[in-house]
């Protein structure tokens, strides 16, 4: 940090500053000591000292005992401590809902699936999500809540904390998930769109992406949205939108969507539209457990599939053509029935249809660090905000 933005802020920032600056470098080296945090992080021995001090009291950090350095010297190892604190994960979707606890790493531990039924009001379904929740808590009574965070499909307006359209889920529109949690349990609770979330986890767990990268993550699920991150912060928008390709518009006359717009990428390609398409060629109910099955044996299962990745690759490209990113990371529900045929599909749409020397530039691939990226971004996220209110925790 430069001495003209530490003249701008008062001794208690700079402090907190620091302070998430070693438990990000706890989590990001895994296994640490003393002295290397001072090297890697610049910041002086007593610096050091006493925030090590401070976490080891407050039940945030643990020594390991001796561990060998480079130079052969022994230094007592420190890390991030699994056993005072937990953060509690949920991912909502339009039939399902994830409920999961994670450590101060963001490293999943415990996972509930809700199925939510399409004929329950919203409250029903808000009170199968708090009873998970309550089961978690209950689950770890000898650890303290931190925060939960839950991350919302889109379009979501961040600063109301509310879904502003679902397509397909209408029940949960304008419903106040933050004051219906803190209501019920007391704790601190933030709210998130799922495709940013899905970036985030792109940066908390995959080694081959780095804070240098411009980033976007395109969640092809029950809906489609993306997150997009540059130099290491989230790209919100003014009222929190931003990535909302689902309702970027690739036919002006094509399928009227439910946002007002007609083309809406979402109609297109998302999981529902696959499913939906898949049922009607087959005649029968499938699930996308049974779609992965016939992709491949099935000729017209396995077309509408590649006819869905395909136009998918058009808004990629609007996305690209737009944000100019180094890295483009495709997951959700779509990548999962498969990715190879995803990733051909996209490709072709993008050699044809991208200036060169950007396609050039551009690093395209399948998410693969975690199963559901959402879930365990919003699980990074709540550790994220731990990092950063040391004396909230300490103080509980």
């Amino acid at each position: 940090m430069n001495t003209t933005m530490r003249a701008g802020m008062n001794q208690s920032t700079i402090q907190q500053m620091n302070k998430t600056l070693l438990l990000n470098l706890l989590r990001e080296q895994g296994l640490s000591t003393r002295a290397v945090l001072s090297q890697i992080s610049g910041l002086n021995k007593a610096t050091i000292t006493n925030n090590v001090g401070e976490f080891i009291q407050a039940g945030l950090v643990e020594e390991t005992g001796l561990i060998t350095g480079d130079n052969g010297r022994r230094s007592i190892g420190i890390r991030l401590s699994d056993s005072t604190y937990y953060v509690i994960g949920v991912r909502l979707a339009r039939t399902y809902c994830k409920v999961a606890t994670f450590n101060l790493r963001g490293e999943q531990e415990r996972l509930l699936r809700i199925d939510i039924d399409s004929d329950n009001e919203a409250n029903a379904s808000i009170d199968s999500i708090e009873d998970a929740i309550q089961q978690l808590i209950d689950e770890n009574s000898k650890r303290r809540l931190v925060v939960i965070g839950m991350a919302l499909p889109g379009p979501f307006l961040k600063d109301q904390g509310e879904i502003a359209i679902l397509t397909g889920g209408r029940k949960f529109e304008r419903v106040d998930f933050k004051e219906a949690l803190e209501r019920r349990f007391g704790s601190k609770v933030i709210i998130e769109h799922d495709a940013k979330m899905g970036a985030l986890a792109q940066l908390w767990h995959d080694p081959e992406v780095s804070k240098d990268d411009s980033l976007i993550y395109v969640a092809a699920g029950e809906g489609i949205g993306a997150g997009i991150i540059i130099n290491g912060d989230i790209v919100y928008g003014a009222v929190g939108t931003a990535g909302e390709i689902g309702h970027t518009s690739i036919d002006f006359r094509g399928e009227p969507c439910e946002c007002g717009n007609r083309g809406c990428l979402e109609r297109y390609c998302s999981l529902l539209t696959v499913l939906s398409k898949a049922r009607q060629a087959a005649g029968s109910s499938l699930t996308a457990e049974q779609i992965v099955g016939r992709i491949g044996a099935d000729a017209d299962i396995t077309g509408i599939y590649r006819h869905a990745c395909h136009m998918l690759g058009y808004g990629i490209v609007n996305l690209i053509n737009t944000c100019n990113p180094s890295i483009v990371i495709l997951g959700d529900e779509l990548s999962h029935l498969d990715g190879s045929i995803m990733i051909d599909e996209i490709n072709q749409v993008l050699n044809e249809r991208l200036i060169p020397e950007i396609r050039h530039k551009l690093v395209i691939k399948v998410s693969s660090a975690v199963h559901d990226s959402v879930l365990h971004g919003i699980g990074a996220r709540g550790a994220q905000w731990a990092f950063s209110h040391t004396d909230c925790i300490s103080q509980q």
